[in-house]
């Protein structure tokens, strides 16, 4: 027992401990055959890692729950099992007993010593019982110790790698490029079939797929998926990871179809946080069944964390770049501004002296004059040009909104009647819906008109005959929100990117003046605008004001 002691304190590895203790255990007990299983908790078997002597069991590996060793796990204690004639075994065993001494290390069991042969009239003395217990006790803290210095290499080896892979996913700036290099490292690190990352919206709980590796491209054309009611949903929800065996049987996976055609069985899906805020998800897949260790948990939540700072970290940095992009092109348009504003006065002039020419002309040429189509052409291209002018003075010099309490429903009311003959003339339904009470909000009523009939004759002109206009307005958290949803082809991400930029159309009678005057309009009212756009699907506007205004307070003869 002393020798044995100090080979285990003496640094032996754990099979030749493991070895000389199941030499001790069979001359003990005059057995011909033995081995130490070590169990296999995830798959359920035991494993055969030593054996010794002649004759013995002809599988590596058996299941955990088979007699004799079964019991043995289950109860914790030595079992004693009477000859048999099993076909695992070999005829020169079947007449002997067989012995199981469970690995015990602090109420845990590791594995089974087996001795097999056993003489049917060996008796266990109760000093024999004792030192067996005591050389069983010594394999399983040599297994425990192999355990924990397998872990703790590991761990080391995680950190290094940890280290490694947070280099070289910050070692770019550029986003798609961060997110690449995330999934590719994850699917690496965790041995599996296949990774992607999903972030979510800015406007709305959904999350869009941003980067795979080792997806198919049906995997990658996925709708967008909702923060609700599902798996990966839930990760966002509640900011905890979840591990799934097989999402082929997960009535919760909304994907089952493509899971199965995709090959992809169990998935760990970790969050990914910027202090507080989940910003989205990792996923790994593997092809086959797998439940996932703590540790694997663990270590993927680290490489999730480290992959949600570069992100925001290359977000920042191209937020900086358009942030200076944006202050240059201020420059440029605040001169542009002061320029249009010197060069409208100049041409208003000219432009009132045509108008009132044509005018006369008119009164001397009326129809059917052969002159009057051309008097006629001459009066629309000059008014054109006076609009432009007028938007340019807009433009270039806002005036403050005079804020007073109003219902906004009424100035939707006002300005639906207004566009309402020409949706009829081209065959548009126009569908309105809002509470019967909505607050009153203080707001440049004459202003706020003017946005919202130019993002509905944007909506107008957008969607064809027969087609639907949806116009909502809404109240929460002191915030009101008109909602302005058509049924056309959906802006292209291109021009998406310029909706709001001064000039910039793509219609061929356009001005590009009139988002841009409307999105200054919202601002000076201290809200906003936004415009999401699918191909295919339509445009929705948001414009969001706040109910009590900066001047609310000093108008409001209850405010104190």
């Amino acid at each position: 027992m002393y020798r044995l002691s100090g080979l285990l304190a003496g640094g032996t590895s754990c099979p030749s401990f493991l070895r000389a203790v199941l030499r001790e255990a069979m001359a003990l007990t005059h057995s011909r055959g033995g081995r130490v299983l070590v169990l296999e908790r995830e798959r359920r078997t035991l494993r055969s890692t030593v054996d010794e002597g002649e004759g013995l069991l002809n599988r590596a590996e058996v299941p955990v729950d088979d007699p004799p060793w079964g019991d043995a796990v289950r109860e914790g204690r030595a079992v004693r099992r009477p000859p048999s004639a099993d076909a695992d075994r070999p005829q020169q065993l079947s007449t002997g007993h067989e012995l199981v001494l469970p690995l015990l290390a602090q109420g845990d069991v590791l594995g089974v010593l087996l001795l097999e042969g056993l003489p049917s009239q060996w008796t266990c003395a109760p000093q024999t019982g004792v030192f067996l217990e005591t050389l069983a006790g010594l394999a399983a803290h040599a297994l425990q110790n192999a355990a924990l210095q397998r872990d703790l290499v590991q761990r080391r080896e995680e950190l290094r790698t940890l280290v490694d892979v947070g280099q070289d996913i910050a070692a770019s700036l550029e986003l798609d490029e961060v997110l690449r290099r995330v999934v590719r490292q994850a699917a690496r690190l965790m041995r599996a079939k296949a990774s992607s990352l999903m972030l979510i919206d800015a406007t709305e709980p959904i999350l869009h797929i941003r980067a795979t590796y080792g997806a198919s491209h049906t995997y990658v054309q996925r709708s967008p998926l909702q923060c609700e009611a599902n798996l990966i949903g839930e990760v966002v929800r509640t900011g905890v990871p979840i591990a799934v065996p097989d999402v082929r049987e997960a009535p919760q996976y909304q994907s089952v179809e493509m899971a199965r055609a995709e090959g992809l069985c169990s998935l760990l899906c970790v969050p990914m946080h910027i202090n507080t805020r989940v910003i989205g998800v990792l996923n790994v897949y593997t092809a086959e069944r797998r439940r996932f260790r703590e540790a694997e948990v663990e270590f993927l939540s680290a490489l999730a964390a480290q992959s949600a700072t570069a992100i925001e970290n290359a977000r920042l940095y191209w937020t900086m770049l358009e942030t200076q992009e944006q202050l240059r092109q201020s420059e440029r348009l605040a001169a542009l501004g002061r320029m249009s504003a010197g060069l409208a006065h100049e041409i208003r002039n000219p432009l009132n002296t045509m108008q009132l020419l044509v005018y006369a002309m008119q009164k001397d040429y009326p129809p059917p004059d052969p002159l009057a189509p051309d008097l006629k052409i001459i009066q629309d291209e000059v008014g054109r040009l006076t609009l432009l002018v007028d938007q340019c003075l807009d433009f270039a010099r806002p005036r403050q909104p005079e804020m007073v309490p109003q219902k906004l429903q009424e100035i939707m009311e006002e300005t639906l009647l207004f566009v309402g003959a020409e949706a009829k003339r081209r065959g548009i339904r126009l569908h309105k819906r809002w509470p019967r009470e909505l607050p009153l909000i203080w707001v440049d009523g004459a202003q706020i008109r003017q946005v919202f009939l130019n993002v509905l004759l944007n909506a107008l002109q957008a969607t064809g005959p027969g087609g639907r206009i949806d116009v909502s307005i809404e109240a929460a958290d002191g915030t009101i929100t008109a909602v302005i949803r058509d049924e056309g082809e959906g802006i292209p991400p291109e021009v998406r990117a310029h909706l709001f930029t001064p000039f910039f159309t793509t219609k061929p009678d356009g001005t590009g003046l009139g988002l841009s005057i409307a999105q200054r309009i919202i601002e000076g009212h201290r809200g906003c605008i936004r415009v999401i756009s699918e191909r295919g699907v339509g445009t929705t506007v948001r414009i969001e004001l706040p109910v009590r205004g900066e001047k609310s307070h000093a108008n409001d003869p209850g405010g104190g």
